[in-house]
C-alpha cells in the first residue's frame, strides 16, 4: 500500500516537474524566435502573442512589428473564410488602428460588419442589423449592398412599428 502510495506520489511530483520545465521553456525562448515559428506554422494567435513580447531594443524588433501585422491580417482573412466575423473584425481593426492606410484591413472589416449585419437581418434582428449595416465605411467593398441591407432593415422596422401601433 505504502509502494502504490509512493508511485502516485511520484507521478504527481513528476507533473509538477515537467510544468515547472515547460514554464521555464516558455520564459527563456527567444521571442522572436518562438513567434517567428508560429508565425511560419501559421497559428496567429500564438505569434502575435509572442512577437508582441519582442522588445524594442531587440536586433529583430523592426521584423517582429511586421510580422504582428502580417499575423493580424491573415487571422483576420482565415476567420471571414471561416465565418468567424467578430474574431475577424478583432484582428483587422488592430491593423487598422496600427495602419489606417491599410485599405485591404478596412475592406475585411467592413465585409465583416456587413456579413453580421446580414445575419442579423435573416435572423429577424432588424434593429441590429441596420446598426451592424451602419458600420460599414463607404471605402468598403460592400457599401452598396449594406446601404440596401439598412433600406431593408429600415423599412422592416417601420412596418412592425405600424403594426404595434395603436389605433
Amino acid at each position: 500500500m505504502a509502494e502504490g502510495r509512493k508511485k502516485g506520489q511520484m507521478s504527481e511530483r513528476n507533473r509538477w516537474c515537467a510544468v515547472l520545465v515547460a514554464v521555464l521553456v516558455v520564459a527563456c525562448e527567444d521571442p522572436y524566435q518562438a513567434g517567428l515559428q508560429a508565425f511560419e506554422d501559421g497559428d496567429w494567435a500564438t505569434a502575435i502573442d509572442r512577437l508582441e513580447r519582442v522588445a524594442p531594443f531587440h536586433l529583430n524588433y523592426r521584423d517582429a512589428q511586421q510580422l504582428i501585422r502580417e499575423s493580424q491580417f491573415a487571422g483576420g482573412v482565415e476567420a471571414i473564410d471561416k465565418g468567424q466575423w467578430e474574431l475577424a473584425v478583432r484582428y483587422l481593426r488592430q491593423i487598422d488602428e496600427r495602419d489606417p492606410n491599410h485599405a485591404a484591413a478596412r475592406d475585411h472589416v467592413g465585409a465583416a460588419f456587413y456579413e453580421m449585419a446580414r445575419r442579423a437581418f435573416a435572423g429577424g434582428d432588424s434593429k441590429e442589423a441596420l446598426r451592424l449595416s451602419h458600420i460599414v465605411h463607404s471605402t468598403c467593398s460592400r457599401f452598396d449592398e449594406a446601404r440596401d441591407l439598412a433600406r431593408q432593415a429600415r423599412r422592416r422596422l417601420d412596418e412592425e412599428e405600424a403594426l404595434t401601433a395603436p389605433g
